[in-house]
This record gives C-alpha cells, structure tokens and sequence, in this order.
C-alpha cells in the first residue's frame, strides 16, 4: 500500500465506512518504520478499539494493518504512545478505552498499560503500569495516552490526566508519581540538548511546549499544518507524533498525526504524515 496523495497531503491509511486510523506512533530500527495506531472499527452496530501496526522501508510503502489486541469493547486497546527498547524487550505504551456502557468516550475505568515484544511483531499480553505509586487500580482515577520518555537513568511515563501527569521509575516496575502540568493530550517528547519538546493536542493542532526541568514550560507555537486544504482532517489536526527519521528520507523529522472527519461515525480519521529539516516548518513532500 502505497501514500495516497490528496490535494498537499500524504495519507497513509484512510478512513472508510468500516474503519478509521488514529494516534500513531512510531519506532525506527534497522531501517524499518514500525508504526502503531489505533484502528477503529464498525461491527455490530458498536465500535471496537485495536491497536494495530505497519510497516515500511522508505515512509512511502506501507504494509497492511496488522491488528495486535483482542477483540474487548471492556478493553478496547488503543492510543499507543511509543516503544523504548529496555533490556533486550521492547516495550509499548498503550491505553483502555471501556465504552461498554455506551458511552461516547472511555469511562473511569480507563487505564494504561504497557506489553512487551522480542522482534517488535508479536507482542505479549498488557501489564497495568502503576504510575500513581502502589495503590489499587480503583483508585488510580481515569488516565489514557500514555508516553514512556527514556531519560538516561530514569524512565519518565506522561499520561493524560488533571492537564498531563508524569511518573518516574527506574525499572519500569515501580513508579512515584511527580506531579502534573496544563497540557494537551497525546503528548510526545523529543530531547534536544539540554531541553525538552513536548507535542500535544489542545481542541484543535499540535502545540508544542519546552522545558528543562519538566518544572517551568514554555509555550512555542501550535501546528495546524495547512489544515485548510485537508477536507479529510476537517474537524481536527492533532496526535503530532515525531521522530528523526534516521537517514531514510533526506528530511530530518517525520511528523505521523490524524485528522478528524467525523461526518460519517464517531471517532472517524486518517493518517498521515509530513516532514521537517527544524521542528518548525513542515511539508507534505519527500
């Protein structure tokens, strides 16, 4: 499967009547782009949540989705954040999204989790990560969109909830809860020297903050990345994911987002992707 140019946009997956694509995420190792996203699906007169990843080469041909959760509307696995690699297993971030009541978002029940991988395509089943400390699951409150930043000596886990929260662990096992901070969600985190840049989605675009001590933050600018002529990301631009790309383009950065057209279901988007040389100006072209 090849990107679909439409109009100045490089779709990856588009949104049909049966399916949509949203938060992505991305690894690159050994020249392969492994991206990650939730697939939603229209069965049974409900919706259904999956994970479900692709891969490519070259940002330009994409395998098929290949779906890695099970089938659970008391689940419904999505949003993964990212993949660190952590003694020899790679890890991904992901969240439930119980809507089995139906609800038009996950209810209180939402929590987040982490599964683990030796090659990256078969994957164990998820474990609760404990970011709130050692406390019952019942009274960790709602939390989605998690991001595990490899931060040297320590792992920092972000995490939608009161704005985003953030955890620290040095094992992956055991986390004491840091604090939180007025954010957007799907929060992605690029190092960059001695500061920090963190992509979010506010209601509309991806802003992106910094920081040095995840302490004081400083609001940079918000991405809407010509949203005008994307009829199919009509009603919002939003979870930036971005990554270097590691000398298979000749651009530096890849930004893989969603947009929203929410005219025929709820929950209706398609992926895509654009590319920077600096952080601040993107485009739709290789």
């Amino acid at each position: 499967m090849r990107l679909l140019y439409k109009g100045d946009s490089m779709l990856i997956f588009e949104q049909n009547k049966k399916h949509s694509f949203r938060d992505p995420a991305a690894y690159i190792e050994n020249g392969v782009i492994y991206l990650f996203f939730t697939l939603v699906e229209n069965a049974d007169d409900r919706q259904y949540f999956y994970v479900a990843m692709s891969t490519s080469a070259d940002f330009i041909n994409w395998s098929e989705p290949k779906i890695l959760t099970e089938k659970d509307n008391l689940k419904n696995y999505s949003s993964p954040g990212n993949v660190i690699k952590y003694n020899g297993e790679y890890y991904l971030c992901l969240q439930t999204y119980p809507r089995e009541d139906g609800q038009i978002y996950g209810n209180k029940n939402s929590k987040i989790f982490t599964m683990k991988s030796r090659n990256l395509q078969n994957w164990k089943e998820p474990v609760l990560l404990k970011v709130r400390g050692d406390i019952p699951e019942s009274d960790m409150g709602r939390m989605i969109d998690p991001y595990i930043l490899n931060d040297g000596d320590k792992f920092i886990c972000f995490f939608k909830q009161n704005g985003v929260s953030f955890s620290t662990s040095n094992d992956l096992i055991n986390w004491e809860f840091q604090g939180f901070t007025e954010c957007g969600e799907n929060v992605c985190v690029l190092k960059r020297k001695d500061e920090y840049l963190i992509f979010n989605s506010p209601e509309n675009g991806i802003n992106i903050m910094s920081t040095k001590d995840f302490r004081n933050f400083e609001n940079i600018t918000t991405l809407y990345l010509n949203q005008q002529n994307k009829p199919w990301a009509k009603d919002r631009i939003t979870a930036g994911f971005v990554i270097e790309t590691n000398g298979i383009l000749p651009q530096k950065y890849a930004m893989f987002y969603h947009g929203d057209n929410e005219d025929d279901y709820l929950f209706g988007a398609s992926l895509a992707v654009a590319f920077s040389d600096d952080l601040k100006n993107w485009n739709d072209e290789i």
